[in-house]
């Protein structure tokens, strides 16, 4: 695996089930790939959900199919609220350092719907997103698990902002690696 990010300009994946779509998502890209990764040689994948919704679908195929070699996690599972932003951004790079150390890849999902000014979100603001991304590349690439990651979620309209919270996450990611 190389160790430079690569990115996926898709979106969705995580509300997808063992047995059918759900959300926006009309199958899990995720454990798609999870698997993919696991049959071409990679031990151990991490899919780092930092979408507002919980990655339900992910928990339910890795359940249901019995894998033991994804470690997930999803911001969306601990019902966040804006006043804990700042205290779970502290947290972040050990939440990626203990839940990700035995990883060979991460696969991060950028979600653009935890912004304060998200319809459906509401809970980091710009520049908290930007340290969300920059801590993400940041501490997988000190601990050298390369990083590949996808656009999701997203809501506000005009789409123009949710446009402009993915070029930020691109930006972070260029910081980092370049």
């Amino acid at each position: 695996l190389s160790k430079e990010p690569t990115i996926s300009l898709t979106s969705g994946f995580h509300h997808a089930t063992y047995a059918q779509g759900g959300g926006f998502c009309t199958f899990n890209g995720l454990m798609i790939a999870a698997i993919t990764l696991k049959t071409e040689g990679v031990e151990q994948v991490g899919i780092l959900d930092l979408d507002m919704h919980y990655g339900n679908g992910t928990d339910n195929i890795i359940h249901n199919l019995d894998i033991n070699y994804v470690d997930h996690y999803s911001f969306g599972k601990s019902h966040m609220r804006s006043q804990d932003a700042e205290a779970w951004l502290l947290t972040l790079p050990n939440i990626i350092k203990t839940t990700f150390a035995r990883c060979n890849v991460i696969l991060y999902q950028a979600g653009a719907d935890p912004h304060i000014n998200d319809p459906l979100g509401g809970v980091l603001t710009s520049d908290q997103m930007r340290e969300r991304d920059r801590i993400v590349f940041q501490t997988a690439k000190d601990m050298g698990i390369p990083v590949a990651w996808n656009l999701a979620g997203g809501y506000q309209t005009p789409l123009r902002k949710v446009l402009d919270i993915h070029d930020a996450t691109i930006e972070e990611c260029i910081k980092v690696y370049l």
